[in-house]
């Protein structure tokens, strides 16, 4: 089943910015539109915008405000500040914000940072996770973030790639998935998670830095946060290097569980599988390719392709 998609394209979003601003031209704005769930606008290097694919996305854009007003003030991070639009003439709601400088946090950008310009920006992570995974949970509910049971969830989720995924795999593939969520959910039932407020998309596209002078410019896109397991917000820290991942643990000012890491290496081993779903999903051809080859050369040096399925 492909993911319901807003009925507009590239054509109708640039229309509605260049209402907000009919003077600029189109070499000032940059569209970055290859997100799952929004598609980003930067006009002149100032303002930005982004605006939902989904409806359900559309959906939590006042919530994600909300929450950002409050914490805003309390992040050791720079973190936008976000201002909720509806265009009158097209009813499609959308934020905006005072655009902050950098680029992403690419695994190429971080290969151009000294080791202590690294341990830097994991120290800094560690300090951000720890004031977001510190938001009351309450209070985190009253603005409507939602909270999710993860072994359910990931049961869910399981059942839904065997559906949608399992088709276009070989058998090989499919038993490493197995094995690889059957594992985690012995886990979790044996180690209950102890759930916090999550930004739950912590990946370099949403991490910017300084390319010039190697610093953390902040955090962006809160569209996703949940209150979930604090593990996942470090999903993808150890692709910097174990020492920068330590170090962002070592900074990490809340406990951690015993399942702890083994949890973080599942979620980051579930992308090569869940990005393949989403692009089956978008029915986008080149991604799919693109997942599919990531997926079998990912799966051929794991250690649980070696291991008998754990029944």
């Amino acid at each position: 089943m492909v993911k319901q998609q807003y009925s507009i394209g590239n054509d109708t979003i640039l229309k509605i910015v260049r209402k907000i601003f009919p003077d600029n031209t189109d070499e000032k704005i940059q569209i970055f539109d290859d997100g799952w769930d929004y598609v980003a606008i930067v006009v002149n290097n100032e303002t930005a915008f982004r605006f939902p694919r989904r409806e359900n996305c559309a959906k939590t854009l006042p919530i994600e405000v909300n929450f950002l007003e409050q914490f805003a003030s309390q992040s050791p991070v720079n973190v936008p500040k976000l201002i909720y639009k509806k265009d009158k003439e097209t009813g499609i709601s959308f934020v905006a914000y005072e655009f902050i400088p950098g680029v992403q946090f690419t695994k190429s950008i971080s290969n151009n940072f000294s080791k202590e310009e690294l341990l830097t920006i994991a120290q800094q992570l560690g300090s951000f996770l720890t004031t977001v995974h510190s938001f009351p949970i309450e209070k985190a509910k009253q603005l409507g973030i939602q909270q999710i049971n993860s072994f359910d969830s990931w049961q869910k989720r399981l059942t839904k790639i065997k559906k949608e995924v399992f088709p276009h795999i070989d058998e090989n593939k499919q038993q490493w998935i197995i094995t690889l969520f059957k594992n985690f959910l012995k886990t979790i039932a044996k180690v209950p998670i102890k759930s916090v407020l999550t930004h739950s998309d912590i990946m370099p596209e949403h991490i910017i830095v300084d390319p010039e002078v190697h610093t953390l410019s902040g955090i962006i896109d809160f569209g996703d946060i949940l209150i979930a397991d604090p593990a996942y917000d470090f999903t993808f820290l150890a692709r910097y290097g174990q020492d920068f991942l330590n170090e962002a643990y070592k900074n990490y000012r809340l406990p951690r569980d015993e399942a702890f890491e083994i949890r973080r290496q599942f979620y980051e081993d579930r992308l090569v599988v869940t990005n393949l779903e989403h692009s089956l999903e978008l029915r986008d051809k080149g991604r799919i390719a693109t997942h599919k080859q990531q997926l079998f050369d990912y799966v051929a040096t794991h250690p649980l392709t070696k291991r008998p399925i754990s029944r």
